[in-house]
């Protein structure tokens, strides 16, 4: 099996050009440019950018969830908040 089918089968796999062309010993472009001549290229690389894109929208949604639990804001908290500003306030001189 030379480079090229191995370069195509590991690439419609799921494998990057970059891990591809370090495993194969070729440069990027190299493995970059011939995987662009074939049929699945294109099809393959938009699947990749839809996931990739959902995974990313994911992400944010994760971490969005994460920020407004950590910020929740409470009658407790308010008082909290508060108690602590009349305690610094009450011991500053005027």
């Amino acid at each position: 099996m030379d480079w090229k089918e191995n370069a195509e089968k590991m690439y419609l796999g799921g494998r990057t050009i970059n891990d591809i062309a370090d495993e194969i010993g070729k440069s990027r472009q190299a493995v970059s440019g011939y995987l662009k001549t074939l049929p699945g290229y294109s099809a393959e690389k938009e699947r990749r950018k839809l996931a990739n894109k959902e995974k990313r929208r994911e992400y944010k949604r994760e971490k969005n969830k994460q920020y407004r639990i950590s910020m929740e804001i409470t009658a407790d908290t308010m008082k909290q908040e508060h108690d602590i500003a009349v305690m610094l306030l009450s011991h500053e001189r005027y």
